[in-house]
C-alpha cells in the first residue's frame, strides 16, 4: 500500500516539476528554473522511498538514498527565494527592494549552511516500515530490517524546513490578505501539521510535501500572468 502511495507521489511532484517547465517556457522567469532543482529532488525522494522493496537492502539502495538527504540539505530552503518572488510577482512594493530580496536570498544561504555539516557528520541507516524498505539517518526499534539492529534516535529538529514552512505559510497569508489567493498559505500550513508525530506514523508528510510546492508553482503560475500582461 505505502509502496504504490510513494510511488503515486513521485509521479505527482513530477506533474509539478512539468508544471514548472511550462511555466519557465512561457514567462521566463528565472525562479521557475531555480524551483525545478528542489522540485526533481521531491521527485527523486519518493521514488527512491517508494523501489526500495524493489531494489532490496545493501550498497545500492544506500548509494541511491545518499541524495535524498544531499538535496533536502542543500535545497530545502530554496522555496524562501521563491516567496521573495512570489510576493514581487504579486505586487508587494516592499520587496521590490534590493535589499529586501538579498535578505530572502541570505537567510536561504544561512540555512544551507546550517545543514552543511550533516554532509561529513551524519551516516544513513536500514529502515522497515509498514510495507516500506529504505535508509534514513536514524532507526528506531519499531523499524529495525534485522534483530541486532543498533538504534539510532532522530537527532535535532530540521530548523531549516520549519523556518522555510513559516515563512511559505506567512507569505501565503499576505497574498490570501491582500491578493484573495488562499492556496500558498494553507499548502503550507498543511505541510507543518503532516510533519507533526503523530502524522508523520501515517506517512503523510511527503503528501505535505506535495501540497507546499503544488502551492508555491500554484502562485507563481497565478501571478506571473502579469509578466505576460505587460509583454
Amino acid at each position: 500500500m505505502y509502496t504504490t502511495l510513494f510511488l503515486a507521489q513521485a509521479f505527482a511532484q513530477l506533474l509539478l516539476g512539468v508544471w514548472l517547465i511550462r511555466i519557465y517556457k512561457r514567462t521566463g522567469l528565472a525562479i521557475a528554473a531555480v524551483l525545478f532543482i528542489p522540485q526533481f529532488g521531491l521527485v527523486y525522494d519518493n521514488a527512491m522511498v517508494g523501489l526500495g522493496r524493489f531494489i532490496g537492502l545493501g550498497p545500492t539502495l544506500e548509494a541511491l538514498s545518499w541524495p535524498r538527504f544531499w538535496i533536502h540539505w542543500l535545497f530545502g530552503a530554496w522555496l524562501i527565494i521563491a516567496c521573495g518572488s512570489i510576493l514581487r510577482l504579486a505586487g508587494f512594493e516592499w520587496v521590490k527592494s534590493k535589499a529586501v530580496m538579498a535578505g530572502f536570498c541570505i537567510l536561504t544561504v544561512i540555512l544551507m549552511i546550517y545543514d552543511l555539516p550533516y554532509f561529513w557528520t551524519q551516516s544513513l541507516h536500514p529502515v522497515c516500515e509498514l510495507d516500506l524498505v529504505r535508509y534514513s539517518t536514524s532507526a528506531t526499534p519499531d523499524k529495525f530490517c534485522f534483530p541486532d539492529q543498533v538504534a539510532t534516535p532522530r537527532g535535532a529538529p530540521p530548523i531549516p524546513s520549519i523556518i522555510t514552512c513559516l515563512i511559505v505559510i506567512a507569505s501565503g497569508a499576505a497574498l490570501w490578505i491582500k491578493r484573495g489567493f488562499p492556496w500558498m498559505c494553507l499548502g503550507g500550513t498543511l505541510m507543518l501539521i503532516s510533519a507533526t508525530p503523530p502524522l508523520m506514523k501515517l506517512k503523510v508528510d511527503n503528501f505535505g510535501e506535495i501540497l507546499i510546492a503544488g502551492g508555491c508553482i500554484w502562485a507563481l503560475a497565478h501571478f506571473s500572468r502579469a509578466v505576460l500582461a505587460k509583454r
